[in-house]
């Protein structure tokens, strides 16, 4: 068996362990190492980043972008010279210390997780990096819209290959720039089906069964901003009337993936919401990730009100759990849930409609199949795809 290549992944710069790319590139690592092959992961050297099956590169980011954001100004500056395609002076130049870290540890591939602009520094890689290195930019969010098509397309020569996490992901890339389709691929995100499980004998008290006329228990988990719908959930709720008193709801998360003072006015905004649902609501925190196992196995229903899901970690755990999922029929939420649970079209009037006619009897019939579904997507059938795509790639067979 051949040997793996030498992989180094770039997350998005000062994220720490709660973001969804940091899970995935963990679980990636992990695999690799199972496999013999080494990883290489660049961190913040200001965030708190644990990946124990790779070599960790902290770096300082705060070089070029001393705050957390950018100006107005600066996303002015950077938006003009994109649309003249020169490099974006601050988006790109952001990614410089990852970029000349990696010039001295020379791995096969660089997978630059798409989350905060990365696709601007794709050139800057593309200089800083040995000719015998590759580079793959591996999308988990949509693009800025503020590259457009030209922009999209010259950035994109600078990688050898495009990796959605969907096939919705990847063809997002088609339709947005000049590309080859033979350079864009997707390889799914897969579920850690040891920590994401149905309950057991032992958990009696996160156990589902209940006494006949009890609530169901509804859970909303991930993060709470706008463009995740949990306005929509609420607002759906409270639009029911006293039939919403048939479910006890938890809103679990943040504004920001990680545990944080204080409130945003989005999350101020929600509890004006949950004060007109006539069930109970309360919200908690952000979460570590062996608390939204324990979550998912309290959940009868997870619902999933995102208005443009890249993938759906949270439906595909919570149906590995054996939670009954209500996720908008948008984005990748169709590609991953299939035909277990249910999509709801993405309204007031949609989720009115599905969180009123839902009963025990379908939480429970559905089950096994929700079950079933989430076990096709291992993380180690996730890596296989991963491998098979560089290998592809890389034979120049794309």
């Amino acid at each position: 068996m051949p040997s793996l290549p030498h992989l180094a992944h770039v997350p998005m710069p000062l994220a720490g362990d709660g973001s969804s790319v940091a899970h995935v590139v963990r679980a990636l690592t992990r695999e690799h190492a199972l496999g013999g092959g080494r990883s290489t992961v660049i961190t913040s050297h200001n965030r708190v980043a644990t990946f124990p099956h790779a070599e960790t590169v902290p770096v300082d980011y705060t070089r070029n972008c001393p705050r957390t954001h950018f100006t107005p100004a600066e996303y002015r500056a950077d938006w003009a010279m994109g649309a003249l395609l020169r490099e974006r002076p601050h988006a790109a130049r952001l990614f410089e210390p990852a970029a000349e870290a990696l010039a001295g540890v020379r791995p096969d591939w660089v997978l630059l997780h798409e989350g905060h602009y990365a696709v601007t520094a794709l050139p800057l890689f593309r200089r800083a990096l040995p000719a015998t290195t590759r580079i793959a930019l591996h999308v988990h969010n949509a693009i800025s819209a503020s590259v457009l098509q030209p922009e999209l397309s010259h950035l994109l020569r600078s990688a050898d290959l495009v990796i959605g996490v969907s096939s919705f992901m990847a063809e997002g890339v088609r339709r947005r720039a000049w590309v080859d389709a033979r350079k864009v691929a997707w390889v799914h995100n897969g579920a850690d089906t040891d920590r994401f499980h149905p309950s057991g004998e032992a958990e009696t008290d996160s156990g589902r069964t209940r006494p006949p006329g009890a609530r169901l228990r509804l859970l909303y988990v991930g993060q709470v901003a706008p463009h995740k719908g949990v306005d929509l959930l609420l607002t759906a709720l409270g639009a029911m009337g006293r039939h919403a008193s048939r479910y006890e709801t938890r809103v679990v998360g943040s504004a920001e993936l990680r545990d944080t003072d204080g409130r945003s006015a989005f999350e101020d905004q929600l509890r004006g919401l949950a004060a007109r649902v006539a069930g109970p609501v309360v919200f908690e925190p952000y979460q570590p990730q062996d608390e939204v196992a324990r979550l998912y196995r309290w959940a009868d229903v997870v619902a999933v009100p995102s208005l443009a899901e890249p993938f759906g970690m949270v439906p595909l755990e919570a149906m590995a759990s054996g939670a009954y999922v209500l996720a908008n029929d948008a984005g990748a939420l169709p590609e991953v849930l299939g035909t277990a649970g249910r999509l709801v079209p993405p309204t007031v009037a949609g989720w009115v409609d599905a969180l009123s006619r839902l009963s025990r009897v379908d939480v429970e019939s559905a089950r096994p199949g929700a079950v079933a579904r989430a076990r096709g997507f291992t993380w180690a059938s996730s890596h296989r795809s991963l491998m098979a795509t560089l290998g592809t790639r890389a034979a120049g067979v794309a």
